[in-house]
């Protein structure tokens, strides 16, 4: 797959951070990580997460074909 971002927001509603993806596993971990990073910070008292797809120039949110987003595969995960 190409043209995924993870997006991430600590403490919202602050901006969110974006960062490339090249899979769904990829970005499954990315969060994963930064989960943990997130739960070692006393600053960060909530956090948002999600994988966006880029389609027609338009940045959306991500599925598979389930239905499931991609919070739904990192719960899965644990």
């Amino acid at each position: 797959m190409n043209n995924l971002r993870v997006w991430h927001i600590q403490n919202p509603p602050n901006h969110p951070m974006h960062w490339s993806v090249s899979s769904v596993e990829e970005a499954r971990q990315k969060i994963q990580k930064l989960i943990q990073l997130d739960l070692k910070n006393t600053r960060i008292v909530s956090n948002a997460f999600g994988l966006e797809i880029q389609e027609n120039d338009e940045w959306s949110e991500w599925y598979n074909d389930e239905g499931q987003d991609i919070m739904e595969l990192v719960n899965d995960g644990d």
